[in-house]
C-alpha cells in the first residue's frame, strides 16, 4: 500500500522540479516587479508623512503655500500609486504571456525583439514614477532650505517658489503619461475585463 502512495508523491515532486524552471523573461519581469515594490513602499510612506506635515502647518499658520505643497505631494502620491498598481498588473499579464509553452519554442530573435517591446512598457511606466520621485526629491531639498529661513512669511515665500517648480515638473511628467498609457492600451483593456 505504501508503494502505491509513495510512487505518485515522488512523481509529483519530480514533476514540480521539472515544471519549476520558468522562462528567463518571467524571472526578469518578476525582478522588475520586486524592484518596483521596494521603491514604492518607503516612498509612499514618505509622501503620506509629508502631506500630513504640510496640512498641519497649513492649519496652524493659515498659509496657502503649505496647503498647496500638501496638494502637490498628494498628486505625486496618487500618480505613483496609480503607476505602481498598473505596473503590477501589467507584469502579471506579461508573466502569464511569457509562461505559455509555445513562447519557449519561438526563435531567439523573435523572443528578444518581442520581450524588449513588452519590457519597455514596464520600464516606461516605471520612468513616470521615477520622474515623480525626482520631482519630490528636488522639492524636498528646496523645502528644507526654505525652513532654514526665519519667520513663517519668509519660509512660505521660499516654499511657494519650490511649489511652482514642483508643479512644472509634475506637469512635465504628466505630459509623458499619455504615450506610456497608449502603449499599454491592450493590456489596460485586459485589466478592466479581469476585474
Amino acid at each position: 500500500m505504501r508503494k502505491f502512495i509513495a510512487l505518485p508523491l515522488v512523481l509529483l515532486v519530480f514533476s514540480c522540479f521539472l515544471s519549476a524552471k520558468e522562462p528567463v523573461q518571467v524571472a526578469i519581469l518578476h525582478n522588475d516587479g520586486y524592484t518596483l515594490y521596494q521603491e514604492f513602499m518607503p516612498n509612499d510612506n514618505t509622501y503620506k508623512n509629508t502631506i500630513r506635515d504640510m496640512e498641519v502647518l497649513a492649519s496652524k499658520h493659515k498659509n496657502k503655500a503649505f496647503s498647496q505643497a500638501a496638494s502637490l505631494v498628494k498628486t505625486i502620491r496618487t500618480k505613483c500609486k496609480k503607476y505602481y498598481d498598473i505596473n503590477t498588473k501589467l507584469i502579471d499579464i506579461l508573466k502569464k504571456k511569457w509562461s505559455k509553452p509555445h513562447y519557449a519554442d519561438m526563435d531567439d530573435d523573435w523572443k528578444e525583439a518581442t520581450f524588449s517591446k513588452d519590457r519597455k512598457k514596464v520600464q516606461d511606466l516605471h520612468r513616470l514614477s521615477l520622474g515623480m520621485q525626482q520631482a519630490y526629491n528636488d522639492w524636498n531639498e528646496a523645502r528644507n532650505k526654505a525652513f532654514e529661513k526665519k519667520g513663517v512669511k519668509a519660509i512660505a515665500a521660499e516654499l511657494e517658489k519650490a511649489n511652482e517648480n514642483l508643479k512644472m515638473t509634475i506637469d512635465g511628467v504628466l505630459a509623458e503619461e499619455e504615450p506610456a498609457m497608449s502603449a499599454i492600451s491592450k493590456e489596460l483593456e485586459m485589466m478592466k475585463i479581469s476585474k
